[in-house]
This record gives C-alpha cells, structure tokens and sequence, in this order.
C-alpha cells in the first residue's frame, strides 16, 4: 500500500497493483472454498466467514470461530455473545477437521434434521469405532445395518 501526503493532516493511501491481485486471489478463494466439502472446507477454515456476536446466519451456513475451525449451522438464528459455538450443538456441528490436525474423524453428533445429516462417505467416532455413512442424509445411530459401516483400520 502506497501512502501519499496531499496536505497537511491528510493522507491518501492507494493499494499498489500487487495489493489489488492479492484481494482479487483471496476473494476467488472465498468463492471456491463454498463449493468444498465440508472434509476440503475444514482444512481451510478461514476462508469462511468468522463468527460474530449479533449476526442472523441461516440452516446450513459453514461458519469459521476464531481459529478456523468450521461449522455447520444447525438453525437459523441470531448469534449471541452467551451462544458459543462449541458448547451450543443445537445451533452449531463442528465439521471436525481442522487446517491443524486434516486427518481428523469428528465424534458422531445426532443430526437435527436434514441440514446437518451426514452424507454418503463422511466418516465419524463413535462408542470407540469409525463409521462410514453409507447413504446420503443419514439422521441414525452409527452401526444401524444397511447405512453405516465400521471401518477397517486402513481406512482410519
């Protein structure tokens, strides 16, 4: 960034042509990080918007806490300061993987709904095992015949 003295107590500043290509990069990053799974998504958390206090985020919405760890909103709602995101599963699913630990294999939570089922491959914990969902919009308990399978440890 360029500044420039135009008088006295004034100061312009202009963004220099690299400055204008870093913005554009990080603005088409944002725009491909949406089309992401949520495994692709979790690793680069901090493309997405980070959580604020007061604001109306919609069912679905992939939200980032403070260091990047990304979220699925369970409900529309309107945050609030008293609300966090990792104590408030009735509002927020930690999508369980993080820019820190990639490999990561979140613990089972039990879906609310359609909006944070678990889809055709997305892997959990549960009672000491990993499970494979094996449909998509899978709302049932990890070890249901038909719809989950345990994994072996090669798939861990």
């Amino acid at each position: 960034m360029r500044a420039e003295r135009k008088r006295r107590g004034l100061m312009v500043y202009e963004l220099e042509w690299s400055d204008r290509v870093w913005q554009a990069v990080e603005q088409l990053a944002r725009m491909q990080a949406e089309t992401l799974t949520d495994q692709q998504a979790a690793q680069v958390g901090a493309l997405f918007p980070q959580w604020q206090a007061g604001m109306s985020y919609q069912a679905g919405a992939r939200i980032a806490d403070g260091e990047g760890h990304l979220y699925r909103v369970v409900q529309s709602h309107t945050s609030q300061a008293g609300w966090p995101m990792d104590s408030t599963p009735a509002l927020y699913t930690p999508l369980g993987v993080t820019a820190e630990d990639p490999d990561a294999i979140p613990e089972w939570v039990q879906p609310t709904g359609t909006q944070d089922a678990y889809q055709t491959g997305d892997k959990v914990r549960y009672a000491g095992e990993v499970y494979i969902s094996l449909v998509d919009g899978n709302v049932w308990v990890p070890g249901t015949d038909g719809l989950w399978q345990k994994a072996d440890s090669t798939e861990e």
